[in-house]
C-alpha cells in the first residue's frame, strides 16, 4: 500500500502540471482560432458589403439612370415612364452582379423608379418614410449608411431587410434624389453563416445603438444586446469578453465592421466547444494517469505476492486443515523461517493424522463390541423360553415336536450367527423371523397366527441389518398378547419406497397406553437395542417409529436404506 501510495502522487502530481501546462496553450491557441475566425468572417462581410455599394455606384455610371435622374443633357423629365421602362434592365444587371440585392428603388422629386417585376405598396412615397428623416439628418458630405434591419416600406416584402442608401450620384450634387438597395437579413445570414463551424455558437451583427441586425430573433440569446458588456463592445472597435446564458459559459469576440461604421460583429462560442481539445487532454492524462497506476498496483501485487508465497502457502494449507482435509501438506522451494514453520506443521498434521487412526479403530472396535452385546442380550432371553418348551414337550412325549423345534431352533441359530457378519441377505431376516415364530407357536399353542407378505418389486437378495424383525414380534407375543389366550394375530409386510425399505410388524393385542418417538426410551430392552443397532449402523438414515389404538393394534414401522 505503502508502494502504490508513493507511486500515485507521484503520478498525479506529473499528470496535473502537465494538464496545467497543456491546457493553457490549448485555450491560448483555442482563443487564437476563435478570433481568428471572426476577423475572417468580418472581412468577408466588408468585403460583401463593399461589393453591394460598388455595385450601385456602378448603376449610377450607366446612361438610363443618369437619364432618368436629370444627369444627362437630353434627359426628359416629362417621360417617366419610359425612363421606367428603360430602368427595368438596369435593375436585372445590378441583381446578376450582386445576387443578395433583393430590391433596388431611386427616389426623384419627380417620381420614384422601382422594379416593376415586384409587387410594391401603392402611394408608399420615399419622402414620406423614416428612411428620408435619416438622410437629411445626416451632416456627412456625400451621404451613404447602411440602414438595419427593417421591414420594407416600398415592397410587399415580409422579410427583414437592411438597406443601404446613398445620394443619387457619386461626385454631383443632386439635392433630394437617393438611391436605396434592401438586402434580405436572411440571405446575409446564411452567406455569414458559412463560415460557422460549430454548433451551440452564432455570429451576430448589432448596430451601435444596439439594435439586432441579425439574427432578428434573438435564439439562444435573448438578452444578449442588453448585457453591460455587450454595450461596452458597441463603443469600441474590438476585443472579447466572457458571456453566461442558460448556465452555459461562452467566448465573445467583437469587430467593428470598416464599410458599416455603425454595425459591430460578435462571434459567440461556447467554451465547450472552443476548449474542446483541453476537455481531450484532459481524457488523455486521465487515461495516462489511470494505466500508469494500474500498472503500479499490478507490480506492487506482483512484488507482495512473491514476497508472501511461503506465507500464502501455509495459509491454504491451514484453511484445508480447518475444512477436516488433514491429507494435505505445505510444500515451499524456499528455506525461510516460514517455510522452516510450515515443515513444523505438516509434523503436526502427521500426528494428528496418527491419533486420528488410533481413535477411529478404537471406535470402530467398541461399535463391534456393542453390537454383539445388544444380540448377546436377545439371545439368553429367547433361549430359556424356548428350551422350557422343549423340555416340557418332551415330557409330554411330543417327540414330533420337540424335533421340529429343535430343527428350527438350530436353523435360527444358524441365521442368527451369520458367520459373524453384521448384515444378512432380506431372504436370510424372513426365513429367521418366520423360524422364530414358529417355534413361538409351539410354546404357546392356540395364542397366535401369523403372515408374511412381501411385495413383489422387494429384492431379497439385498442386504439389511441382522435380526431387526424377532425382537418386534417377540415384543408382540410378551406385551401385546400377555392378557389373551387365544386370537392373536401378527401381519409381517416389507415394502420397497424408492430407496428405502420399509419393514412392518403388526399385531392385533391391547396396544400401549404412550407412544415414545424414536430417541427417547421405548418400552422394554428388545425396542431400545433395535433403536441403538440401527442408530450404529445406519445413522440418521434409519427410523423406527411405533403406532398404537388401545386395545386394537400395535405396529411398528422400521426405515432403512436400500443396499443391494
Amino acid at each position: 500500500m505503502a508502494f502504490i501510495l508513493v507511486v500515485s502522487l507521484a503520478i498525479l502530481a506529473t499528470g496535473l502540471l502537465a494538464y496545467r501546462i497543456a491546457a493553457g496553450v490549448a485555450e491560448q491557441n483555442a482563443y487564437r482560432l476563435s478570433q481568428d475566425t471572426l476577423n475572417k468572417t468580418s472581412q468577408a462581410l466588408d468585403e460583401k458589403l463593399n461589393k453591394i455599394k460598388t455595385s450601385i455606384f456602378s448603376m449610377m455610371m450607366n446612361t438610363d439612370y443618369r437619364r432618368a435622374v436629370g444627369l444627362e443633357p437630353s434627359s426628359d423629365f416629362q417621360n417617366y415612364y419610359t425612363h421606367l421602362s428603360a430602368l427595368q434592365s438596369v435593375f436585372i444587371q445590378l441583381k446578376l452582379i450582386e445576387p443578395l440585392i433583393n430590391s433596388i428603388l431611386i427616389a426623384t422629386p419627380d417620381g420614384q423608379y422601382y422594379e416593376t417585376s415586384k409587387i410594391g405598396l401603392p402611394r408608399q412615397s420615399f419622402y414620406s418614410t423614416t428612411l428620408y428623416t435619416k438622410a437629411k439628418a445626416s451632416s456627412d458630405r456625400h451621404l451613404e449608411f447602411w440602414i438595419a434591419g427593417h421591414v420594407d416600406p416600398f415592397y410587399n416584402e415580409k422579410n427583414d431587410m437592411v438597406s443601404f442608401l446613398t445620394e443619387g450620384a457619386m461626385n454631383e450634387a443632386l439635392s433630394g434624389k437617393y438611391v436605396l438597395a434592401n438586402v434580405k437579413v436572411e440571405e446575409l445570414k446564411k452567406y455569414i453563416n458559412q463560415y460557422l463551424d460549430w454548433n451551440e455558437g452564432r455570429f451576430m451583427l448589432l448596430s451601435r445603438e444596439g439594435e439586432m441586425i441579425f439574427p432578428s430573433d434573438f435564439g439562444l440569446f435573448p438578452d444578449f444586446n442588453q448585457n453591460s458588456a455587450v454595450q461596452h463592445a458597441l463603443q469600441n472597435d474590438e476585443g472579447y469578453f466572457d458571456y453566461q446564458a442558460d448556465g452555459k459559459d461562452y467566448f465573445v469576440n467583437y469587430k467593428r465592421l470598416g464599410s458599416a461604421k455603425e454595425w459591430v460583429m460578435f462571434s459567440v462560442l461556447p467554451k465547450s466547444s472552443l476548449l474542446q481539445q483541453m476537455g481531450n487532454i484532459k481524457w488523455a492524462m486521465i487515461a495516462i494517469i489511470l494505466i500508469c497506476l494500474l500498472v503500479s498496483i499490478l507490480f506492487a501485487r506482483l512484488l507482495t505476492r512473491l514476497l508472501l508465497l511461503p506465507l500464502n502457502r501455509l495459509q491454504t494449507v491451514m484453511k484445508k486443515v480447518g475444512l477436516n482435509q488433514l491429507n494435505v501438506r505445505f510444500e515451499s522451494v524456499f528455506r525461510d523461517e516460514i517455510t522452516q514453520v510450515g515443515y513444523r506443521f505438516n509434523r503436526m498434521l502427521d500426528e494428528i493424522n496418527r491419533l486420528f487412526h488410533e481413535v477411529k479403530e478404537a471406535e470402530t472396535e467398541k461399535r463391534k463390541a456393542e453390537l454383539k452385546a445388544m444380540q448377546a442380550q436377545i439371545d439368553p432371553h429367547f433361549l430359556y423360553n424356548t428350551l422350557n418348551t422343549i423340555y416340557w414337550k418332551s415330557q409330554l412325549q411330543e417327540h414330533e415336536h420337540v424335533q421340529n423345534m429343535v430343527l428350527s431352533l438350530s436353523r435360527l441359530f444358524q441365521l442368527g450367527l451369520n458367520k459373524g457378519r453384521e448384515l444378512t441377505t432380506l431372504e436370510n431376516e424372513i426365513t429367521h423371523v418366520t423360524q422364530y415364530l414358529n417355534i413361538q407357536k409351539q410354546c404357546y399353542t392356540a395364542l397366535f397366527d401369523f403372515q408374511v407378505d412381501v411385495q413383489s418389486d422387494v429384492d431379497i437378495k439385498q442386504h439389511i441389518l441382522k435380526i431387526l424383525l424377532q425382537p418386534l414380534v417377540e415384543n408382540s407375543i410378551l406385551h401385546g398378547f400377555k392378557n389373551k389366550q387365544k386370537g392373536g394375530f401378527i401381519h409381517i409386510r416389507i415394502v420397497q419406497n424408492g430407496k428405502l425399505l420399509v419393514l412392518e410388524v403388526e399385531d392385533n393385542g391391547e396396544g400401549l397406553s404412550a407412544i415414545k418417538e424414536p430417541g427417547q426410551e421405548l418400552n422394554g430392552y428388545a425396542l431400545y437395542n433395535v433403536q441403538k443397532r440401527l442408530n450404529l449402523e445406519y445413522g440418521n438414515d434409519a427410523a423406527l417409529h411405533l403406532a398404537s389404538e388401545p386395545g386394537l393394534f400395535t405396529k411398528a414401522t422400521i426405515t432403512i436404506p436400500s443396499y443391494p
